[in-house]
């Protein structure tokens, strides 16, 4: 209710004041707020974790996985380019694989670059520097030998592949990749003493043990 400029008398008007807890414009600003504060608290809990005890199987397992981790990432990317539409016959699994290809992009880029602040935490080399792999292990082994880690030959073949052809060996390259990424990662989950990397670990197992059985249900569907 207001006065008349004129007469000086009340007038009633539909305006609603809001307390300002239920004003629009603050609940959006609160929402922000309150996302700022937890990303906060979620980087300062993940900083504290990284920080904690470490030994040469997190470190060995981070340079180590990181490589491994590119490779799919990468192997993910040829394949989307490979099997776009129009590229080749159609095929029932492709859009169910294309999906599992994205999800590797994705999920795979962020624990890469969640590996590269850990050792940077640790005052360790960002990448492995050496062309042996999984010494960390007692298992020395040459880059090119990386369990599960494909050859530049497969690469290129994969590159080179379209249709139901791209399907398989992608399907096949990517079983293979994961069984590789698993072995070190249970060893990392048993050996390491780093609290966030041992968990990185755990999650990477059940990640990659669940998509590896979801792309040879798909094999076998498609043979």
């Amino acid at each position: 209710m207001t006065e008349s400029p004129a007469q000086g008398r009340p007038v009633e008007t539909d305006e609603t004041v809001l307390p300002w807890w239920m004003n629009p414009v603050n609940i959006i600003l609160m929402v922000v707020a309150a996302a700022v504060l937890a990303a906060a608290v979620g980087f300062v809990f993940g900083e504290s974790r990284g920080k904690g005890a470490k030994n040469g199987s997190d470190i060995g397992f981070l340079q180590d996985m990181r490589i491994h981790h590119e490779q799919a990432v990468n192997m993910g990317l040829i394949y989307l380019d490979v099997s776009a539409p129009g590229m080749g016959d159609g095929s029932e699994s492709r859009g169910t694989l294309r999906l599992i290809a994205r999800e590797i992009i994705v999920s795979q880029s962020n624990e890469s670059g969640r590996m590269v602040q850990l050792l940077r935490q640790f005052d360790a080399a960002e990448t492995n520097e050496t062309d042996q792999v999984m010494g960390w292990m007692g298992e020395p082994t040459p880059l090119a030998q990386m369990p599960g880690y494909a050859t530049d030959e497969q690469m290129r073949s994969l590159q080179q592949s379209r249709g139901t052809a791209a399907d398989r060996m992608f399907a096949e390259l990517m079983i293979a990749h994961h069984k590789g990424g698993v072995h070190m990662a249970e060893h990392a989950s048993m050996h390491g003493t780093n609290d966030e990397v041992r968990a990185m670990a755990n999650s990477m197992t059940k990640a990659q043990n669940s998509e590896i059985v979801e792309i040879e249900k798909l094999l076998v569907a498609s043979s």
